[in-house]
């Protein structure tokens, strides 16, 4: 299935030593999605917002910060599901087990 939701760029890299970098969360759903971030990497990644909501056709930016840690491979785990447009809360629906899909982001430092 035509995934509703993607990042841009597709990959990301860090230094080791720290940085920040904002991509692009974009929705092609013709509704409004909520989204809930997590990462790989608590120790070293800090992200926002953690939830959010995208209208229909639309884009939002993520901010990723990633502190001063040993290099790896980590990934971005975007999860969204389809809302109707008068909800409110971001984490309503993924409390209530909501979820419908994920993009995944690698990252790279």
């Amino acid at each position: 299935p035509e995934m509703s939701l993607n990042i841009d760029p597709a990959e990301t890299s860090f230094p080791a030593t720290g940085g920040t970098v904002t991509v692009k969360i974009v929705s092609s759903s013709e509704s409004k999605l909520a989204f809930k971030v997590k990462t790989s990497n608590n120790q070293c990644y800090r992200v926002k917002p953690v939830f959010g909501f995208i209208e229909p056709k639309a884009d939002a930016p993520l901010e990723i910060m990633r502190v001063d840690g040993p290099p790896k491979d980590d990934k971005l785990v975007v999860q969204w599901a389809e809302v109707p447009a008068e909800e409110t809360d971001p984490k309503a629906p993924f409390a209530a087990g909501a979820q419908q899909g994920e993009a995944i982001l690698p990252m790279k430092a």
